[in-house]
């Protein structure tokens, strides 16, 4: 069972990672218009679309982003980010009780 535990902690973490490089490269995308990625770095960002992408389309398709002013506040991301650091937290308490 902790190798369990242990294995999908890991998965989060790299989901977290994931996620973290996502709100990087929207920065990015955002204040760079014309930056357009080839070689290594296209495929860095190609595999962090291809594993958050599953995560956040399906509740962007539920709950839409607000607009407040120019800014558009994408509350699917935030609440899949929220999401997998509760189950980290969740997990490691599990697993700090299991011994």
């Amino acid at each position: 069972m902790p190798f369990a535990i242990d294995l999908a902690l890991f998965v989060l973490w790299i989901v977290w990672i994931m996620l973290i490089a996502r709100i990087v490269l929207s920065f990015v995308l955002s204040f760079a218009h014309d930056w357009r990625p080839a070689g290594v770095p296209a495929l860095l960002v190609e595999s962090v679309y291809t594993v958050t992408d599953p995560l956040i389309k399906p509740l962007r398709r539920v709950i839409p982003p607000i607009s407040i002013g120019a800014i558009r506040l994408d509350v699917a991301f935030l609440i899949v980010f929220i999401a997998v650091m509760a189950l980290q937290q969740l997990l490691t308490a599990l697993k700090t009780q299991i011994g």
